[in-house]
């Protein structure tokens, strides 16, 4: 008792040293681990968590990314009109699934003195409580929560390779040596390892600030450029062609959706009762992040029109230096952000899955090894793909249709078994109507960015 005593004040001291950057961080690496088991504790997050306007932030830097920049394109797919409809009606909708599952949690949390509950054992838990002949799914569905975290972080981890390769590509062109971006792809691995062997998260801070700014100052400069002469209006289309929806939708889900940290910022305040509701640090930080989507789809649609690249990046003119800076501070940026997007899906391999296997003597080179097959393994699937739009399509299409939809309305069936759903089965129609958005938008998107990788792509 003595010796717990010591180690949570010697907790506490370390923690109130750390800043509200660091306390997030170290939260998502709760949210996806092992769930803490003592109240003891969520006392004193709440008591030492971050105030409304750090999650605020927080919830900004979270969703605000490289997502933003294949808006444009998104809107291509779908025309200007439907673009600026779905844009709000997913949102929204992603976003009322995100309260569910939020309420689900916590109230699951509260039921089993859970205080800091994974995505994992949320599911798990909901299906126990769910229907009994069920219950058998309880682990499968659990284990499927894990894939579909380190399938998307790693799909991100993808993107980025991409991204850099081809933003490096294009600073190469202009002023060394015109290179296939694969190449370019290659040269950098080695950096991507040294910096995912970093194995602490607080050491990861600074990178993530950096990160950060340098997002702010280059969407600041391509938001200048997509308002200089803008074509006349009515070249828009305003309604495209329903086949290239399911890659709107895809998109769109990549660019908002990060409900793994989402889950996290609720349990992570000083006064988590704030999180949601109507006026709640949640809906407030999206709305801004649905309007500064929608406005930098419309308006850089609007100005490159069909010729809209998958990176809007790729729209801007060459042999200025604005845009050359752009390019270059976005790939450092997003360099920067590429081990905390693998951070998670190193902790659910390692921590879940292979630590408890391995001899004690070994963890450090086991760990070391995992983390350099995960990068090799990020730039191989780049080399193959390298289509920046269709990869992120794939990405939100696969794992945040089920993530962000479909595991939701099952976590709400199963919750509300022993309670009932309703006048009319009221919760129930909604969260069937979860599942089957999901599904019908996850199948579709998946099959068609799959199709046009095969054909782009093609593997020998």
């Amino acid at each position: 008792m003595e010796r717990k005593k010591r180690k949570l004040s010697s907790q506490r001291r370390l923690d109130q040293e750390l800043s509200f950057q660091q306390r997030l961080l170290g939260g998502v690496q709760k949210s996806f681990g092992p769930p803490l088991a003592y109240q003891a504790i969520l006392n004193f997050e709440k008591e030492h968590g971050m105030s409304n306007l750090e999650t605020f932030i927080n919830v900004l830097k979270c969703v605000f990314s490289t997502g933003c920049l294949a808006m444009p394109k998104a809107f291509s797919y779908s025309g200007w009109l439907i673009g600026l409809i779905s844009t709000f009606a997913l949102t929204l909708f992603v976003l009322y699934a995100m309260h569910i599952l939020l309420h689900n949690v916590n109230a699951l949390g509260n039921r089993y003195e859970i205080p800091m509950i994974s995505y994992r054992k949320t599911v798990e838990l909901a299906i126990c409580n769910g229907p009994p002949r069920l219950k058998f799914l309880s682990k499968p569905f659990g284990y499927l929560v894990d894939v579909l975290l380190c399938a998307y972080h790693f799909g991100v981890d993808c993107v980025y390779v991409v991204f850099i390769g081809r933003s490096l590509k294009h600073l190469g062109d202009l002023y060394l040596w015109q290179l296939d971006e694969r190449l370019y792809m290659v040269l950098i691995a080695l950096p991507l390892i040294l910096t995912f062997l970093i194995r602490d998260l607080k050491s990861l801070v600074p990178f993530a600030t950096t990160s950060n700014i340098l997002l702010l100052v280059g969407y600041f400069i391509i938001f200048s450029y997509l308002f200089r002469d803008l074509p006349r209006f009515e070249q828009l289309e305003a309604i495209q062609p329903l086949k290239n929806f399911s890659l709107f939708f895809g998109t769109v889900l990549f660019a908002i959706e990060s409900v793994g940290v989402i889950l996290t910022l609720g349990r992570s305040m000083r006064t988590p009762e704030d999180f949601l509701g109507i006026c709640g640090v949640l809906n407030r930080g999206m709305f801004v992040v649905i309007i500064i989507y929608a406005l930098f789809g419309f308006f850089g649609y609007w100005r490159y029109g069909q010729e809209t690249e998958n990176s809007i990046l790729q729209n801007l003119p060459e042999n200025e230096f604005l845009p050359e800076l752009v390019s270059g501070m976005f790939a450092l940026a997003i360099f920067f952000s590429y081990a905390l997007q693998g951070y998670v899906t190193v902790d659910i391999i390692w921590h879940n899955y292979l630590e408890p296997e391995v001899e004690d003597g070994s963890h450090k080179v086991v760990e070391s090894l995992v983390r350099i097959a995960l990068v090799i393994a990020s730039v191989l699937v780049a080399l193959q793909y390298p289509d920046f739009g269709l990869l992120l399509a794939f990405v939100g299409s696969f794992c945040l249709a089920q993530l962000g939809l479909i595991l939701p309305g099952i976590v709400d069936i199963c919750s509300r078994y022993d309670k009932g759903y309703g006048t009319g089965k009221i919760f129930l129609i909604r969260s069937t109507i979860f599942i089957i958005m999901g599904l019908a938008g996850g199948i579709t998107g998946t099959m068609m960015t799959l199709r046009n990788l095969r054909a782009r792509y093609p593997i020998i």
